[in-house]
């Protein structure tokens, strides 16, 4: 294990994994060999850029999700917070308030649902799958009693622009996503917060003794990765211009699914936001593909929950024998 010694001891030790990013590449160069022999409109230039724009909000909130992950934690919640950040927007914009309000409601009600998850697990002490299901039914249950079981529709299209524009040749969409990304690598490798997550991921009794404030760290990552829902909510609106009342229902399994497929270890200290993007890639062609060829939509949740499976039991096989290695 890496020294503990400095404010920046795992950036020596953690290092993407490289291995899983080309595995990844080489599925998803198979699975579209195999969707466009199957489909003509797979590699169309108008299916592909859908394909990402609808991507959109799972990327943004997998970035947030391999944060947290690697710090040694997990997110089930994350759907909730969606919903509820998306439902507060979809009111506000109802109510008539201007986007310039709208937009910070938004992403600061997202936030503090993130630090309400990360109170709960850094100052109760209660593990993060446990704190983060419980607020996943309280923040579900806070959507249907707002909304009522009824669709908010007719929404103003005000940052559509951010989606469906161009920047030259390149989709708005793609820019928004490789911002995103650029944050969160920043916040990983040239902040002492960024030391701090793979610190405590690594080990986090090690973590205090060296003096990093453990408790406002959790608390803080999990804000970022409520920050990075709540906009990946103002998205999601501007995207569809209405809330619908199952909202959010998959994204916390697929942005989980999207960051250890990517290589990010389940149990922290080990993350690569290149492979979660890959990740991210993979899952919604997946989707996409499969749609194409007329399958259920019922076999998307099969498929990436065993792959998640076969990916978890793989790294616990490898552990189990680099642990016998030593």
């Amino acid at each position: 294990m890496a020294s503990m010694g400095d404010t920046r001891p795992a950036l020596r030790f953690v290092s993407p994994t490289a291995s899983r990013e080309l595995a990844l590449i080489a599925a998803i160069i198979i699975v579209s060999v195999i969707f466009a022999s199957a489909s003509p409109y797979f590699l169309t230039v108008n299916n592909l850029v859908q394909t990402m724009r609808a991507g959109l909000e799972l990327a943004i909130i997998s970035a947030g999700m391999t944060l947290v992950i690697i710090m040694g934690a997990i997110d089930v919640s994350v759907g909730g917070i969606l919903a509820v950040s998306a439902i507060v927007i979809g009111k506000a914009y109802q109510a008539g308030l201007p986007v310039y309000i709208v937009t910070p409601a938004g992403l600061m009600v997202g936030t503090a649902l993130g630090a309400f998850n990360g109170f709960i697990t850094a100052k109760l002490k209660v593990p993060p799958i446990i704190s983060t299901l419980g607020s996943m039914y309280i923040f579900s249950a806070i959507m249907f009693l707002v909304i009522g079981g009824a669709w908010i529709s007719g929404l103003p299209g005000t940052l559509s622009p951010l989606i469906n524009g161009w920047v030259g040749f390149v989709p708005a969409a793609a820019l928004v996503i490789g911002a995103v990304y650029l944050l969160a690598w920043v916040v990983l490798r040239k902040l002492s917060f960024g030391s701090h997550i793979y610190a405590i991921g690594c080990d986090e009794h090690s973590a205090r003794l060296v003096g990093i404030n453990v408790d406002r760290t959790k608390i803080m990552t999990y804000a970022l990765l409520g920050f990075l829902t709540g906009l990946a909510a103002l998205l999601y609106v501007a995207r569809l211009r209405n809330v619908e009342i199952n909202i959010g229902t998959t994204i916390a399994l697929e942005a989980i699914a999207a960051t250890i497929l990517g290589g990010t270890n389940i149990r922290g200290g080990v993350g690569s936001l290149l492979g979660t993007l890959l990740g991210v890639a993979f899952i919604r062609i997946m989707q996409n593909g499969l749609v194409l060829m007329g399958v259920s939509s019922l076999w998307e949740t099969v498929i990436i929950g065993s792959l998640l499976i076969v990916v978890l039991t793989g790294d616990a096989l490898r552990n189990r024998n680099n642990a016998r290695a030593i």
